[in-house]
């Protein structure tokens, strides 16, 4: 559903928001109220398409783009950012995030205000940008993470409904029992040309460093924007061992815990398991393995906070 309102003062840019109406947090009379306090009762041009589910984002951006939109806001969760973010590659234009999703990894990693009109003030105010690097997968682009095994298990088994009910805790449950029953996979990764056999419980391809909440990192020196992606393979064995692995990302000795081993990736890597396996990015499952990855450096420009430059 697309709806547009023109500012009565003066067009300084012009506004194409897409916003998920079942987002985790989303309240659709709150952030339409908003947009028209903000972007209209600035004079500020712009049109909301209420996305259904069913459509491809990117289209809907690149129609928006050819119809002179110059700058996009995306108000939903990390899966909705990612749809938008699919159809602004090496375009140039900026990127807004109203952060009204679940858990909103990105918007935590960036700083970005979780709060729906500070984070409407920074779009339409003065912000700096960051030029991110995103992950390809077979048509499917990601700004933070893919993943196959046990927490993508639990995000399979999280309904909808309940995310909107209990927010970040609705994957508690299903992570707990999923965790509980961890077993390890036999996986070939091939990362930039050179393969190794791996048995664990989880393969993440990160993109920026943040799992789940800022203070746990996967290291040190994960960027958004550090022209690379990051392989982890995590070799869990227990829900003790989840909790240990996240003892040492708390205090920043990943890097001394065997159950948890990184590398870089540069250009591609692929992964491919003996069984058939469900693969999230960004909080939405996309598909099964095998898959292979592309890295994308510099591949969309996104509105930040001044201080997080």
């Amino acid at each position: 559903m697309l709806g547009c309102r023109q500012g009565g003062i003066i067009f300084t840019m012009k506004v194409f928001v897409i916003l998920n109406p079942v987002a985790g947090h989303c309240d659709v009379h709150a952030v339409r109220d908003a947009l028209d306090r903000h972007l209209s009762g600035a004079g500020i041009a712009y049109c909301v398409y209420e996305t259904t589910g069913q459509e491809r984002l990117s289209e809907i951006v690149r129609s928006a783009i050819d119809e002179g939109f110059d700058t996009f806001v995306a108000a939903g969760g990390d899966g909705t950012i990612s749809g938008v973010i699919d159809g602004l590659v090496h375009t140039g234009l900026p990127l807004g995030i109203l952060p009204v999703g679940t858990v909103n990894t990105l918007a935590r990693e960036l700083e970005i205000p979780l709060d729906l009109v500070r984070a409407l003030r920074l779009v339409v105010g003065e912000h700096a940008t960051i030029s991110m690097d995103v992950g390809r997968i077979e048509g499917h682009f990601f700004a933070l993470n893919a993943s196959v095994g046990a927490s993508t298990s639990a995000m399979q088994a999280t309904g909808q409904q309940e995310k909107r009910r209990l927010g970040p805790f609705a994957y508690l449950g299903p992570g707990i029992k999923a965790l509980f029953g961890a077993q390890p996979h036999d996986f070939e990764i091939e990362v930039d040309g050179h393969s190794r056999h791996w048995r664990a419980s989880e393969v993440v391809v990160a993109n920026g460093g943040t799992v789940g909440d800022p203070v746990l990192r996967w290291g040190p020196d994960i960027r958004v924007d550090d022209g690379q992606l990051d392989l982890c393979v995590v070799r869990a064995r227990s829900l003790l061992d989840y909790l240990l692995i996240a003892w040492n990302l708390l205090w920043g000795t990943q890097r001394r815990d065997r159950r948890l081993r990184c590398q870089r990736v540069r250009h591609s890597m692929s992964i491919q398991g003996r069984e058939k396996m469900p693969v999230q990015v960004d909080g939405e499952i996309v598909g099964e393995t095998p898959i292979r990855v592309e890295v994308l450096p510099d591949a969309v420009l996104v509105i930040i906070p001044e201080s997080g430059k």
